[in-house]
């Protein structure tokens, strides 16, 4: 301990200038479409590329992802749930992170909503 002469005093301040270290931070809850939450609607679209090794290989199906849409429409925390391929999977995600929402709603308010996204990858 660091108690000297008036160390009482001293170590006062130095809990107090620890406690002035510490921020506390609110997380926003996170919730699901149903019931008086809305989901978000989509405004826009950005369509993924599909990989040449993909289209030689005639490649098609959906990537599912599981994403947060923000109260400012942006889509987060992205996890693929589903699939296709390690490319496919990843240009879905980038271009899911370019789509704008508008954000989903509880009672009127915009809240954090957690969504499930298929992205289909089909050759005309």
């Amino acid at each position: 301990m660091y108690l000297l002469a008036g160390g009482k005093r001293l170590l006062l301040l130095v809990v107090a200038a620890s406690l002035m270290h510490l921020v506390v931070v609110a997380e926003e809850p996170v919730y699901q479409p149903g019931g008086d939450v809305k989901p978000p609607k989509l405004l826009h679209y950005v369509e993924p590329e599909f990989s040449p090794s993909s289209k030689e290989a005639y490649v098609e199906g959906t990537v599912k992802i599981s994403t947060i849409v923000t109260t400012d429409g942006k889509a987060t925390d992205c996890k693929v749930i589903s699939g296709l391929s390690a490319e496919e999977d990843r240009t879905a995600m980038e271009a899911l992170r370019q789509w704008t929402f508008q954000p989903g709603t509880k009672a009127g308010t915009a809240v954090k909503v957690k969504i499930t996204v298929q992205i289909d990858f089909h050759l005309l």
